[in-house]
């Protein structure tokens, strides 16, 4: 059919194979899309290296390539598939967390003031910053920067999320910044200034590295560390904590489950602070470092407004867990 220009047996061949396609994705939940993509350029490539030598008139052969092309080029094998959910997490989740990140904790399951230390000044970054890992990895051990409010009559603190050259990074895979919009400043609670200063000072001896995040072996840490100290805390989690998780869909946190619920909380309080949701949405995209153009924002919206628990926290633990409480109805 390709060297005989048959364009009509192509058309019924193409719709056949879709159809095989749908067929077979609905009864395995097998993805087609790269075999139709493939099969779709394939063929408009080959048809496009014979023009030279087709006898058909040059112009009748490029219609039917484009006819052939503007058919398929919008149809996919399956339905698209929805985007994940975006849920904060529980409040029972996140005490747990606070329960067994706290470096004074007898449920702490690290077992070094080091580790246990770093891993609490991680958890508070990825909840109350809603950093990235790579992002989290990447910061320097003075990120933290202040200055004088004459305004105010205080100090101000805030964290850099920037990439540095000055430093090589000796990491197998090297963290960095998402994109350009990823660099930004952030202001920083001062549990966060009391948990880095207790770190830097006390727990970097020997560290010949410029990161705040490092490993054992007093090297930087790297993104599988992180994966796995979530998978340790996760496996100490409580039974009712378990349960809350697998209500929603999950069997574990991660990192990123943070970084979810840090957005949550930061869109219920911009409306809160009385501002519409566009203005809310462009305030989130500063906060967490998306494009002007990026559609992140409006997907944690909508995930904020169809959920019935709305779970937020606060900066403050002893009121955020109440707060998560009283929205969730306990």
């Amino acid at each position: 059919m390709i060297a005989c220009f048959d364009f009509d047996g192509l058309e019924a061949a193409l719709g056949g194979f879709l159809v095989s396609l749908r067929n077979s994705g609905r009864q395995t939940g097998a993805d087609g899309e790269a075999s139709w993509s493939s099969s779709r350029t394939f063929l408009h490539d080959v048809l496009m290296h014979l023009h030279p030598q087709a006898e058909r008139s040059t112009a009748e052969l490029q219609a039917r390539i484009n006819r052939l092309t503007r058919l398929y080029k919008q149809i996919t094998p399956s339905r698209p598939r929805p985007p994940a959910p975006i849920r904060a997490l529980p409040a029972i989740v996140v005490e747990d967390l606070y329960r067994l990140f706290d470096p004074n904790s007898k449920d702490n399951p690290f077992r070094t003031p080091a580790i246990r230390w770093r891993n609490f000044l991680l958890f508070l970054m990825l909840l109350h910053l809603g950093l990235r890992r790579g992002e989290a990895a990447i910061l320097r051990a003075d990120a933290i920067k202040d200055d004088f409010e004459p305004e105010t009559g205080e100090i101000k603190y805030w964290v850099n999320v920037d990439e540095t050259e000055d430093e090589i990074d000796p990491r197998y895979t090297a963290p960095g910044l998402k994109t350009r919009h990823s660099r930004r400043q952030l202001p920083v609670s001062r549990e966060i200034i009391k948990t880095t200063d207790e770190l830097v000072q006390n727990y970097r001896r020997g560290t010949r590295h410029g990161f705040l995040f490092g490993s054992q072996k007093k090297k930087p840490l790297a993104l599988r560390q992180i994966h796995r100290v979530f998978e340790t805390v996760t496996s100490h989690l409580s039974d009712q904590a378990l349960r809350s998780l697998r209500n929603r869909g999950k069997d574990s946190v991660t990192a990123h489950d943070l970084r979810h619920t840090c957005a949550v909380y930061r869109l219920s309080r911009y409306l809160a602070q009385g501002n519409d949701l566009d203005q809310a949405v462009d305030k989130l995209r500063v906060f967490f470092g998306w494009s002007e153009t990026s559609q992140m924002p409006r997907h944690y919206a909508r995930a904020y407004f169809e959920s019935a628990l709305a779970d937020v926290w606060h900066d403050n633990y002893d009121t955020f867990v109440e707060t998560l409480r009283n929205l969730e109805g306990k």
